[in-house]
Order: C-alpha cells, then structure tokens, then sequence
C-alpha cells in the first residue's frame, strides 16, 4: 500500500515524468541527468513502498 493516496501517487507518477523531461531537455551531461532522475525516481519508489533508504535493490526483489 502507498504511503499516499492513489490518486496522489498518480499525480506524483505524472509530475515525475515531466520532471525527467524536463531534465533531460535542460543542457546536463548524462550523468548529471541520470543522477538527478535517479533520485526523484527513488523517491517516488519510496510512496509506492518499493524502496527503502539505504537499500539498491525493490523491497520486494529475489536475489
């Protein structure tokens, strides 16, 4: 269960990809992008319970 409402997740998801486009149409070098996505993408795993600070892998992932 998120740890917004769905329709919030939903609205976040949104902005999320707008954000990453935003981003990658911004000038950054490629790193500089990915590293700027791959925080906010953390963050919104983090409202979906699919992440938990100081982990690399999903919560739920087999290894």
């Amino acid at each position: 269960m998120p740890r917004v409402s769905e329709r919030t997740l939903r609205e976040v998801q949104e902005a999320l990809e707008a954000f990453k486009d935003e981003v990658n149409g911004a000038g950054y070098t490629p790193e500089s992008a990915k590293t700027f996505t791959y925080h906010a993408e953390a963050f919104v795993r983090w409202l979906e319970h699919d992440f938990e600070p100081g982990s690399h892998l999903p919560r739920n992932a087999r290894i």
